[in-house]
């Protein structure tokens, strides 16, 4: 089993492809590494340069990947990556709704520590990454429709 650390560019193959995310920081959301997640989908590993070059779409998330890891579906394509243009921006949002619109929103700093609470969403808020760990399955799914953070059913 791999041990990622920030600034590793990963793949996680599943049903024949391959996703990946690079690590944007430590274990820091009950096991979910800060990565951003690239809409790339091949059926063969891409190299690094191949993801890191060009245009970057995708979205952000705290991702756990233990059972990629436990299950030898997750590879390291790449170490020391510079990191910085890919960070973020800084904030997040939750809500307590699981699928109805909600009715209040929570938006936090990247230390968990809430900035405010709103009704709705402005456009800006609406793009902020989720306050949520979610599985490499779940990150998987997620490409797979070109999800993004405002697409959220919720918002």
């Amino acid at each position: 089993m791999i041990r990622i650390e920030p600034g590793d560019l990963v793949s996680v193959e599943s049903e024949g492809s391959f996703y990946y995310a690079l690590v944007l920081d430590r274990i820091r959301l009950f096991g979910g590494n800060w990565v951003f997640v690239f809409h790339d989908v091949s059926d063969r590993s891409l190299c690094a340069a191949d993801l890191l070059e060009g245009a970057r779409r995708g979205y952000h998330a705290f991702v756990d990947f233990i059972w990629a890891k436990r299950e030898h579906r997750l590879a390291r394509l790449a170490r020391k990556v510079e990191t910085s243009a890919f960070e973020g921006p800084g904030r997040l949002k939750n809500t307590a709704a699981l699928k109805e619109k909600a009715k209040l929103w929570f938006i936090y700093d990247m230390t968990f520590k809430e900035l405010k609470r709103v009704a709705t969403l402005t456009s800006e808020e609406a793009k902020l990454p989720l306050n949520e760990r979610i599985d490499d399955q779940i990150m998987v799914q997620r490409v797979r429709d070109r999800w993004t953070t405002d697409q959220d059913s919720r918002v």
